[in-house]
């Protein structure tokens, strides 16, 4: 390879950042992938009722419900919108149970525990890509393997 060659691949690379730039969120959610090899999960997938758009909220819109089911648990999650920029995220598990959840954003990990109704709330949530991963609570049998949502924007 030449300067020549090299140049037309800075062009090729600067014309695909202008047309097509990577998500600011990408490493991030990659680095999170590559995490979860080492575990044991299931993965849960928006509800067939759901729509994909649903995944990012923007605009003026002030609320939403999104729901995720797996082979052994649906998650419900409503998103609100609090005065102060960040988001309310209220959730409920069927089979209702307690458990452990987990909200990834960023780099960031936020952690309530679900009562035996599996009710959770997260009242204070930075905006940006979130993630959930449900866990059996410490010492609880019969819970199964932890569950990871989809990435969704707050």
């Amino acid at each position: 390879m030449d300067e020549g060659d090299f140049a037309l691949l800075h062009d090729i690379r600067e014309m695909f950042l202008a047309v097509d730039p990577m998500p600011a969120s990408l490493p991030e959610r990659i680095r999170f992938s590559l995490a979860l090899r080492e575990l044991e999960f299931e993965v849960a997938r928006l509800s067939a009722e759901e729509d994909e758009g649903l995944l990012v909220a923007r605009g003026a819109e002030q609320s939403r419900t999104v729901t995720f089911d797996s082979d052994s648990l649906t998650i419900m999650i409503r998103i609100d919108l609090n005065c102060d920029g960040t988001a309310r995220l209220d959730g409920w598990m069927a089979p209702p149970q307690r458990r452990v959840v987990d909200l990834r954003i960023g780099s960031d990990q936020l952690t309530v525990d679900a009562d035996e109704r599996g009710r959770f709330v997260f009242s204070r949530v930075p905006r940006g890509s979130a993630q959930l991963v449900v866990r059996a609570q410490p010492g609880q049998p019969g819970c199964g393997r932890a569950v990871v949502t989809p990435a969704l924007i707050l």
